[in-house]
């Protein structure tokens, strides 16, 4: 490390899991970040950190450890990132910002400011609801300045992500009282490491299925977020695709006036001026998976309908990366005042 670049002492804890390794690969290649501890869950194995994840192969670093507090106290990290369960990070993070470090979630235990909605989407009672407002929403293009200095940062959902950065440009665009239908599809590891009968090859392969189809927990995240007026109807539809990574959001709206393409495009390109990583396609240009699979990227694609009344958006990111670990370190980067594509490019 340059001893004349200024530095972060960095933690993760669940760096074991498919977002952690692919975070851990991050942070090992960023000049500014200094990875002072790596913990897998508690209770979970020990690894060398060359075996974390196969990109790190020919790299050094700090073995994983299982997970003990005092570990990683011990280990003085400025930043912490917690690749946890939702409950694990809602007991931890306050324990880590009463000591003074910044904690960057991966998780959903801060995303939701209401602790009832927290609550049943989640299953339990927040046990930090004092902490639900101070959590800056780190959908990174969308957070201005609020994240400058931030103690606690809630990284968006993936599924929210790849929504939100297709809608939030037009937002005062749609016709209030239509429908907003968002068909959402995803690859197998945005369900985590889990030995599931549903999640197995046999049960995926060649196969695709919708879930979570009476309502999924992803969805309040996305309605706060949006913000849509009073009475706009809002269905959201997760799927799973028969593939390991990647995430293809088509999303059906209508406006309130009829829209032509140079207009639509406009306000995308205008929204996303200064965001090094997302890219907006022409009218009828429609992004697909592989486009930015193992990215930080994203790419909205549009199409008028109807004489412009209305709009098929599809929007694709690389679940584990732009919908977690690549957006938690574009996150840090704002925190601390670096530049937002260090550890990216």
């Amino acid at each position: 490390m340059d001893s004349d670049v200024r530095t972060v002492r960095v933690a993760v804890v669940g760096a074991t899991g498919y977002s952690g390794a692919e975070l851990t690969v991050l942070l090992a290649r960023h000049r500014q970040a200094e990875i002072s501890s790596l913990f897998s869950s508690e209770g979970g194995k020990s690894a060398p950190f060359s075996r974390l994840h196969p990109a790190l192969a020919a790299r050094s670093g700090p073995g994983v450890r299982p997970f003990r507090l005092e570990a990683l106290l011990e280990s003085a990290p400025d930043a912490v990132f917690l690749a946890t369960p939702h409950e694990t990070s809602a007991e931890l993070a306050p324990n880590l910002l009463e000591r003074g470090m910044s904690v960057i979630d991966i998780s959903a235990a801060f995303r939701l400011k209401n602790p009832a909605v927290f609550e049943a989407a989640y299953g339990f009672a927040h046990p930090a609801p004092q902490l639900l407002t101070e959590a800056v929403y780190g959908l990174t293009e969308w957070s201005g300045d609020r994240l400058l200095g931030a103690r606690l940062v809630a990284n968006p959902g993936c599924y929210p992500t790849s929504v939100l950065l297709a809608l939030k440009p037009i937002l005062d665009l749609l016709a209030p009282a239509i429908p907003v239908v968002c068909d959402s599809k995803s690859g197998t590891s945005g369900a985590g490491k889990k030995a599931d009968l549903a999640f197995s090859f046999s049960e995926l392969s060649e196969n695709h299925k919708a879930y979570g189809v009476s309502g999924h927990r992803h969805e309040p995240e996305m309605l706060q977020e949006l913000g849509l007026a009073p009475g706009t109807p809002f269905s959201f539809v997760p799927h799973l695709l028969p593939i390991v990574r990647g995430m293809l959001s088509t999303i059906h709206v209508s406006f309130a006036a009829p829209q032509t393409a140079e207009d639509l495009f406009s306000r995308f390109a205008a929204a996303y001026a200064g965001s090094p990583f997302v890219s907006v396609r022409p009218h009828g240009e429609m992004p697909d998976v592989r486009s930015v699979a193992n990215t930080p990227n994203a790419a909205i694609g549009f199409c008028l309908r109807d004489g412009g009344r209305r709009a098929v958006l599809v929007s694709v990111i690389d679940n584990l990366l732009k919908g977690a670990a690549s957006q938690a370190v574009q996150n840090f980067n704002r925190v601390f005042g670096f530049p937002e594509t260090e550890g990216l490019e």
